[in-house]
């Protein structure tokens, strides 16, 4: 997602989600502000929820909050959560699109922004796994990312 107006203008999405939406979005703006951010995680779980209630957990809507929770926790300064969240979305956006869908190549993407801002290293080397397998299968096992992910993990490993 680039903005919260996209976050909020998926195609078919009830108006009452996307004001919802944009009111989590708009906590962005303030990331300073810990009690808003966490006013936010809570309404976006609850989004997360009541969307996957009704469209169910691999339809767009769903994903894209699923997104909004990694950028999110991202802002709020949980890179490890953020990247797990990324990664999630990389798997049901691959399932939907297929790997070379710009969707699935973009969650990959911000899984691994997201990654590179973790420093515990046995956190690095947990999600660095799954990310590498991810990175391999949407962008390519040669691909500049994968490479980037395997040697940060073999730093990580050797230390």
């Amino acid at each position: 997602m680039h903005g919260a107006e996209e976050a909020a203008k998926p195609a078919g999405l009830p108006e009452e989600f996307r004001v919802r939406i944009l009111a989590v979005t708009a906590s962005f703006n303030t990331p300073q502000d810990a009690a808003r951010l966490t006013e936010a995680s809570v309404e976006a779980e609850r989004l997360d929820q009541e969307l996957t209630d009704r469209y169910g957990p691999r339809h767009p809507h769903t994903i894209n909050i699923r997104e909004l929770r990694g950028w999110l926790a991202l802002v709020k300064g949980q890179p490890g959560d953020a990247a797990r969240w990324y990664l999630h979305t990389t798997g049901l956006q691959t399932i939907l699109y297929g790997p070379d869908h710009a969707n699935t190549q973009g969650s990959v993407r911000r899984a691994i922004h997201a990654w590179q801002q973790v420093n515990d290293s046995a956190e690095v080397v947990q999600i660095g796994g799954n990310l590498a397998k991810a990175a391999a299968a949407v962008l390519g096992e040669g691909s500049d990312a994968a490479r980037f992910i395997q040697a940060r993990l073999s730093r990580r490993q050797q230390s």
